[in-house]
């Protein structure tokens, strides 16, 4: 197999030669900075956009790129404005427009977002990305029928493209239409069987419809594609769970473990199915797998003492709620529970030694 390493040293070299053999070479000056960050070397690349600016000042293209590369470096701020330097070159350009409104929605400013795809949008009416990424900034913001409108156009464009059904479909998901979500995903895997992300949420749906054999079916397909993806077992044990079949959810929790390790709640589901099938030791190994992987998990803690309490080790309990208690000190529903064990345990202790 190919070193795509090797192969991108090659197009570095080849470029730097042309810029040497033709230092107003623009073309090359693109295809050494585009290489030279695909190879991780962001500052070179960053360098070699500099350096075509100094023999083209009105290049807005470079000024986008260099742009996307300080975006990357995380030089957020640096990047948004070379993008307005290019706006203000060329206000028609949708590349400038699309990074600064990218960019926007990476770092949570929706509404500046919005008013850059809007503007490609208005320049370029066919921009589908545009479309796509303002139904995901609507989306975001929960503004499901504007993310829905934008989707759809985009849909409309682009109706070979399943990531479009699958985003029309998360949308009636989150507003539970579920029904509609299914014949959308569904549309999804009509063109890439191999979607099991889109398969999961249909089983998800059917699961929220309470068609719990049809959703174990969806479960599968999706494990037949992607054996080993741990959030399609979760999912599955869920299910498996709501419709009473314990047994079997608490075999997918574990799978969910051996797969990802450091999943954190897979251990608390698991721990919690333990707790009602009244496996406590085990349900309080799990929950203390849950703290080691994150100290400050209060549910944890919490779960942890009810245990302790529910199998009459009222000391052991008292030591998890102060825990958690100490975490969360403005939780007065962690309070209480603290007080009410506390009270509890002064009871009892008063009573044994009466007996005594």
């Amino acid at each position: 197999m190919d070193n795509p390493n090797l192969e991108l040293n090659k197009v570095i070299e080849g470029a730097r030669k042309k810029i040497q053999e033709t230092p107003d070479n623009v073309e090359a000056y693109f295809v050494l900075g585009t290489t030279l960050a695909l190879s991780g070397k962001l500052e070179e690349s960053l360098k070699t956009y500099r350096e075509l600016l100094s023999i083209d000042s009105v290049n807005v293209q470079a000024l986008v790129n260099i742009g996307s590369t300080l975006f990357l470096m995380g030089k957020v701020d640096e990047a948004i404005d070379n993008y307005k330097k290019a706006i203000e070159l060329n206000p028609e350009s949708v590349s400038a427009y699309m990074n600064l409104a990218n960019t926007y929605a990476e770092i949570g400013k929706y509404d500046e977002a919005i008013e850059g795809y809007k503007k490609s949008i208005e320049i370029s009416p066919d921009n589908i990305d545009a479309y796509s990424s303002l139904g995901l900034a609507f989306q975001d913001l929960r503004k499901y029928d504007e993310a829905m409108e934008n989707y759809r156009s985009a849909l409309k464009l682009d109706p070979e493209n399943y990531e479009h059904y699958v985003n029309v479909a998360s949308v009636y998901m989150q507003k539970t239409q579920f029904e509609d979500a299914i014949e959308f995903y569904k549309k999804a895997v009509n063109f890439n069987n191999n979607d099991y992300k889109s398969l999961i949420c249909i089983a998800n749906a059917l699961s929220e419809l309470k068609k719990y054999n049809k959703s174990f079916e969806y479960y599968q397909k999706a494990l037949a594609v992607k054996p080993d993806y741990a959030k399609a077992h979760l999912c599955y044990g869920i299910s498996l769970s709501e419709s009473g079949n314990i047994k079997k959810a608490i075999e997918e929790y574990r799978k969910v473990i051996e797969l990802d390790p450091t999943n954190s709640r897979g251990y608390m589901i698991l721990a919690n199915i333990l707790v009602e099938e009244g496996l406590y030791d085990e349900a309080v190994d799990n929950y203390k797998k849950a703290i080691e992987l994150d100290n400050t998990n209060v549910l944890a803690y919490v779960a942890i003492g009810n245990t302790f309490v529910l199998t009459d080790k009222l000391e052991e309990a008292l030591k998890y709620y102060r825990q958690a208690s100490q975490i969360d000190p403005d939780n007065d529903e962690i309070y209480m529970i603290y007080a009410d064990a506390v009270d509890e345990y002064a009871s009892k202790s008063n009573n044994i030694m009466k007996e005594e």
